[in-house]
């Protein structure tokens, strides 16, 4: 075992097992989270340090795997190649991997607030135009360059029998299917896709969603990130809307009466206010005499009523996003809403990140193991 690991082995086992001798809490959240609290400026950074050459292996292996694909291809005979396929992403940085971004940052700040209110002004028909636009990063204008070219201008049965080469036969034909059925025999990866991933990683497995409703399969090539094993966004908003229950519910009796009543969090945790603010803008002259399906009553439930003198004229309609933006945000602050949110979140994920990062590096040393594999192929 590496050394320096040492304390963290014996860290996550006093939350699970008591290295003290104390007996361990019954509950495992609770003491992820309390794992989490403890968690200083040091442990963040070795977190970073460990999620940032994490990245550096995986994007490398990417950027190899991807001039491993064109071979592959080359070798077929194949040398205009849809580069949209063969595109690396950029790698992301190590602290957006931490993703501290709470549930209850939907709530704006005050400064913010005071601005631009919820910004559900800038996607009306009146507003749009005075938004800022959003600038595109330089690697998506990079990707949406590769949806034009060379291959573009081959036939459609050119485009085709590069897909066959690249896919397989089976997949490329799989690809059409359209029902729950048809998805899920989706084959195994063939073609130069499933040749070059071989050969770096060994045999697929093959995942099928657990929703009952969502029959999606994907093949998985090598050792998944044991961070990530069976684990489910969804599953952190509930555990942590129990941690911080009290709080959301002193936000909403802040609401209620402070003259905004009616509102009320949705299973994602957060309140959402667009379909209601929406409301209160002119409506485009586009839409004129078009009736839209009304919200489902699960929606209407968690917000206020409609005014019913609404759509007001856009100053109205604006100055009245800012108010209730305002309002958000000082019960947010004075509830402890914002903090207490913000606080469990980072110590939930922290903790979950502590109690899993032996595992975490043991993954480490497979992914470089795969990198070393892909160096060999590439400079075979």
């Amino acid at each position: 075992m590496r050394r320096d690991l040492l304390p963290l082995v014996c860290a996550a086992a006093l939350a699970l097992a008591g290295c003290s001798g104390e007996a361990a809490s019954s509950d495992p959240i609770q003491d992820q989270v309390d794992l989490g609290m403890e968690a200083d400026g040091t442990d963040e950074e070795r977190l970073l340090a460990a999620l940032a050459e994490a990245g550096e292996v995986g994007h490398e292996l990417e950027e190899i795997t991807s001039r491993l694909l064109r071979r592959c291809m080359e070798d077929k005979g194949f040398t205009v190649h849809d580069e949209a396929e063969l595109f690396v992403w950029p790698q992301a940085e190590a602290d957006q991997a931490l993703d501290f971004a709470a549930p209850v940052d939907h709530v704006p700040t005050a400064e913010e607030a005071a601005e631009n209110g919820f910004m559900v002004w800038a996607q009306t028909y009146d507003g749009s135009d005075l938004a800022p636009e959003e600038e595109t990063p330089e690697y998506m204008e990079e990707y949406y360059e590769t949806m034009e070219g060379a291959f573009y201008d081959l036939s459609a049965e050119e485009r085709k029998a590069w897909e066959r080469a690249y896919y397989g036969v089976e997949v490329v034909e799989w690809r059409g299917a359209d029902t729950d059925a048809e998805q899920l025999q989706r084959p195994e990866p063939g073609g130069c896709d499933g040749e070059v991933h071989r050969a770096v990683y060994g045999e697929p497995e093959r995942w099928v969603s657990p929703d009952e409703g969502d029959h999606y399969v994907v093949w998985e090539w090598g050792t998944a990130n044991p961070l990530y094993e069976g684990w489910a966004p969804e599953d952190d908003v509930r555990t942590w809307r129990d941690l911080v229950r009290a709080e959301e519910t002193a936000f909403l009796t802040c609401l209620d009466e402070g003259g905004n009543p009616g509102w009320d969090f949705n299973d994602e945790g957060y309140v959402d206010t667009s379909f209601y603010l929406h409301a209160l803008y002119p409506q485009d002259p586009a839409n004129a005499g078009i009736e839209f399906d009304p919200l489902p009553d699960w929606q209407l439930a968690l917000m206020p009523e409609v005014p019913g003198d609404a759509p007001y004229d856009y100053d109205t309609a604006f100055a009245t996003e800012v108010a209730l933006a305002e309002d958000f945000a000082a019960c947010a602050d004075e509830t402890g809403y914002r903090e207490a949110g913000q606080e469990q979140w980072r110590a939930m994920r922290i903790g979950r990140m502590l109690e899993n990062e032996p595992e975490v590096f043991a993954w480490q040393e497979e992914m470089n193991g795969y990198l070393a594999t892909a160096q060999d192929l590439l400079q075979a």
